[in-house]
C-alpha cells in the first residue's frame, strides 16, 4: 500500500532545489513510499532509492566539471538551431552518463524498498513510459532527462525515448493511480501555485510562457474534485495554492505542494554552477519547511 508519494518536477539545473526539500523531508521523518521523477527529478529519485544521504546528493550538483557543461547553456542551444544544421549529438554527453554513474549505484536501486519510477517519452508513439526500480539501468535515467536539442535521446529495447517532462513536467498520475493518502509535490517554479507578475519585457514573456507550458501537464492533471467553480461569473479554474497554505484534499488522499516563491529565472535551468546549487539547495530546505511545517509531522 502506498501511503507517501514524493513526485518531482523536471526543471534542469533548477534540480538541486529538490535536494533542499528532501534535506528537510528526511530531518522530520517524513520517508515516502514511492518516488516518482521525470527529467532531473528522475535523477534526484534515482539517486534517493540508492539510500545516499542528501549531502551525498548534493556532490552530485558540486563535483562536476562546469566547462563541460556549458555546450549545454542557453546561448548554445539557439546556435545549434541557427542554418537548418543537422543535428548531432554533444560529444560530451559520455561526460554526463560518467557522473551519473558515479553517483547512482544501479545495484542499491535495483534493492531499495522505495518504490522508485522515472519517466520517458517514446518518440515514435508520443506515450509516456513509467520505469520501475526494477528495470531501471542508467540507459533509462538518460532517456529521461534527454531534453530535446539539448541531450541526444536513447534507446530502450531498440525504441527512442526521450525527456517526458514534453507532455508530464510533474508526473503525478502514478501517486493517484496508487491511491496515495499523502501527495506531496515539488515544482521548480512558482506558476501554478504563486501569483507572479505580469511580464514587461519580452525575455520576461518569453520566460513566463516556458513557466507555464511546464506547469501545464501538472495542473491538467488535478482531479476535478479540486477545481473552483464560479457559476454565476460562467467559468471554472483549479485552484491557486498560495503561501502559506499549500493543502488539497482529493478523494481519499491530500496533495501538499512545496514551491519556490518568486521567479528564478530562465538561465537557472542552464546554470549549473556551484554557486546556483548552493543557493538552491538552501532555499528548498528553507521553503519546504515554511510551507510544509504547518502539515507535516
Amino acid at each position: 500500500m502506498i501511503e507517501r508519494a514524493l513526485i518531482l518536477s523536471g526543471g534542469g539545473a533548477r534540480g538541486s532545489y529538490q535536494v533542499g526539500v528532501i534535506r528537510y523531508l528526511n530531518e522530520i521523518g517524513w520517508i515516502p513510499d514511492l518516488v516518482c521523477g521525470t527529467s532531473i527529478g528522475a535523477v534526484n529519485a534515482a539517486a534517493y532509492g540508492t539510500g545516499i544521504s542528501t549531502e551525498k546528493m548534493a556532490d552530485l550538483w558540486f563535483t562536476h566539471d562546469r566547462k563541460t557543461l556549458k555546450q549545454f547553456s542557453l546561448p548554445g542551444i539557439i546556435d545549434s538551431l541557427k542554418n537548418g544544421r543537422k543535428y548531432k549529438p554533444p560529444a560530451e554527453t559520455r561526460y554526463i552518463r560518467a557522473l551519473l554513474e558515479k553517483h547512482i549505484d544501479i545495484d542499491a536501486l535495483r534493492n531499495s524498498r522505495t518504490r522508485i519510477i522515472i519517466t520517458a517519452l517514446n518518440m515514435k508513439t508520443g506515450q509516456i513510459r513509467y520505469f520501475t526500480q526494477k528495470v531501471i539501468e542508467m540507459d533509462h535515467i538518460m532517456a529521461s532527462t534527454a531534453i530535446p536539442m539539448v541531450f541526444p535521446w536513447q534507446h530502450i529495447d531498440g525504441v527512442p525515448h526521450w525527456d517526458a517532462g514534453l507532455m508530464a513536467n510533474t508526473p503525478l498520475m502514478p501517486a493517484l493511480a496508487w491511491n496515495a493518502r499523502e501527495i506531496l509535490v515539488v515544482l521548480n517554479s512558482p506558476a501554478g501555485v504563486f501569483a507572479v507578475d505580469e511580464p514587461v519585457t519580452r525575455k520576461q514573456v518569453f520566460e513566463l510562457s516556458v513557466e507555464h507550458v511546464l506547469i501545464g501537464s501538472y495542473m491538467a492533471m488535478l482531479p476535478d474534485s479540486t477545481w473552483q467553480s464560479t457559476p454565476d461569473a460562467g467559468f471554472f479554474e483549479t485552484p491557486l495554492y498560495g503561501s502559506p497554505r499549500m493543502e488539497l484534499a482529493l478523494q481519499g488522499s491530500t496533495l501538499r505542494v512545496v514551491a519556490p516563491p518568486k521567479m528564478l529565472g530562465l538561465g537557472s535551468m542552464f546554470n549549473y554552477s556551484k554557486r546556483q546549487a548552493k543557493k538552491l539547495i538552501k532555499e528548498g530546505y528553507a521553503n519546504a519547511k515554511m510551507q510544509l511545517g504547518p502539515y507535516l509531522k
